[in-house]
């Protein structure tokens, strides 16, 4: 056998296993739904915001910063109401931080040791910091070298947990201040961070308002996701009401075998539970292609 016909059947059995490992990771994806919590209409109570949720036939609901003003008592209640709908409460926050400031890692470890004991307590895998602002007179890489460093502290909490710590990218829109605002930055330190327990919240609505080209950094780093949220530009509405190709974007995250909750974060424009059956059956009919 000549080194040309050698070569042509080497590439050709990767490019076999490579598509074989990806089919098999398409067919295995099995997406699980959540909806953040706050996006609904204010003046509906908690209790009434999970029942939605369970209405429309998620397991999944989110926190941001609501738990910290609940009496023990008041945790104890939602965590048994959610338990009773099926849903588990995939994310909240600990608080907020400016996680470029080098000196953080006091607020981190104080924020830490509040919401842990209160995330498991209320049967909940994951926490998420958004980065905070930018510190004036730092340089991009004194910013993201500082982010890396802090969320090092954090992955050594975390571990010793088995806890993830998701880092979300806010748009410059939404936050002129923040420091990280793109999930290119979020995915090199992560990698930086170098932990099973730090990953990225890629939420495809910051990403598109502020960068583009969603779906080459989600094929590029999806090992490095920890979780999605959903919504449309402009006005964070039902997937389909505005630019986003939302179809083509399920559609790769079937074909990578992301098996992790896709969670929508829009604001309803009708009836809650109808839209939201609806965006969690668009994502269904995507996944079986």
């Amino acid at each position: 056998m000549d080194r040309r016909k050698f070569c042509q059947l080497g590439a050709a059995g990767i490019l076999s296993s490579f598509a074989t490992r990806t089919l098999l990771a398409a067919a295995s994806a099995q997406p699980k739904f959540s909806y953040m919590l706050w996006a609904l209409p204010k003046p509906l109570t908690i209790d009434q915001r999970l029942e939605i949720v369970a209405k429309a036939g998620y397991t999944g609901a989110e926190l941001v910063l609501e738990w910290m003003n609940w009496s023990d008592a008041e945790r104890k209640r939602v965590a048994a109401l959610a338990k009773s709908l099926g849903i588990t409460l995939d994310i909240m926050f600990p608080g907020r931080v400016t996680l470029s400031d080098p000196a953080a890692k006091d607020t981190i470890n104080e924020q830490l040791a509040k919401a842990i004991p209160v995330a498991k307590e209320m049967g909940c895998p994951q926490l998420g910091y958004a980065s905070g602002p930018r510190i004036e007179g730092q340089s991009p890489e004194q910013r993201i070298a500082s982010i890396t460093e802090n969320l090092k502290f954090a992955a050594d909490i975390l571990a010793k947990e088995k806890m993830e710590l998701l880092l979300e990218p806010i748009d410059l829109l939404e936050d002129k201040r923040a420091a990280i605002n793109s999930v290119s930055d979020a995915f090199t330190i992560t990698r930086a961070v170098g932990s099973p327990w730090i990953k990225v919240l890629y939420d495809f609505y910051h990403e598109q308002r502020g960068a583009g080209n969603l779906i080459e950094k989600l094929e590029q780093n999806v090992d490095q996701v920890g979780l999605v949220h959903i919504a449309d530009v402009p006005g964070r509405h039902h997937p389909g009401t505005g630019e986003m190709n939302y179809e083509m974007i399920y559609r790769a995250l079937a074909r990578l075998g992301y098996n992790r909750y896709i969670a929508m974060e829009f604001y309803p424009q009708g009836d809650a539970v109808t839209e939201l059956k609806t965006a969690r059956e668009e994502v269904l009919k995507a996944f079986k292609g």
